[in-house]
C-alpha cells in the first residue's frame, strides 16, 4: 500500500513504537509498534484489543527525526504516537511523545519522517491489556 493508503487505514495514536531497524543498504525499514486495535475502524467487537504489528517500508527514499538523536533511538525509549500526516510532498510524519521521566513526569516530543514506495503491515500477535 501507499504512505497516504497506510496513513489512512492505520490510526496510530496511542500506540508505541518497540522497535525501529532500519537497513539503509536495502532501503528498508521496520517499526514493530504496540498496536491499539481497538481503536481502528475496522475493529470487530469481542476481538482481542491490542498487539504487536510490525509496518515495513519498502524503498526508502527518506528517514529522519527532528527534535531526536539518532544514537539513542534503539536504546529503551517509551513512547507513544500523537498523531500522523501526510506532508503535501507525500512524506508520513509521526509525532511521538516520548516519556524521559516519571518522577517527576517529563516527556520530549520529536518527529519521524518517512518517504517510501510501498508499506506493508505483518500482524505479529494480539492480546487483552
Amino acid at each position: 500500500m501507499t504512505l497516504a493508503e497506510f496513513e489512512e487505514k492505520y490510526y496510530l495514536h496511542d500506540s508505541s513504537i518497540e522497535k525501529i531497524f532500519y537497513d539503509a543498504e536495502n532501503k528498508n525499514l521496520t517499526l514493530t509498534i504496540e498496536f491499539c486495535f481497538w481503536m481502528q475502524n475496522w475493529f470487530c467487537e469481542g476481538e482481542l484489543k491490542n498487539g504487536l504489528i510490525d509496518v515495513r517500508f519498502e524503498n526508502v527514499s527518506l528517514f529522519e527525526y527532528e527534535n531526536h538523536d539518532f544514537q539513542n533511538i534503539l536504546d529503551d525509549i517509551d513512547t507513544e504516537v500523537v498523531q500522523t500526516e501526510i506532508s503535501d510532498d507525500n512524506i508520513l510524519e509521526i509525532v511521538i511523545r516520548e516519556y524521559t521521566s516519571f518522577q517527576p513526569l517529563e516527556m520530549d516530543f520529536w518527529i519521524m519522517k518517512i518517504k517510501a514506495d510501498n508499506v506493508e503491515v505483518t500482524e505479529l500477535e494480539r492480546y487483552n491489556s
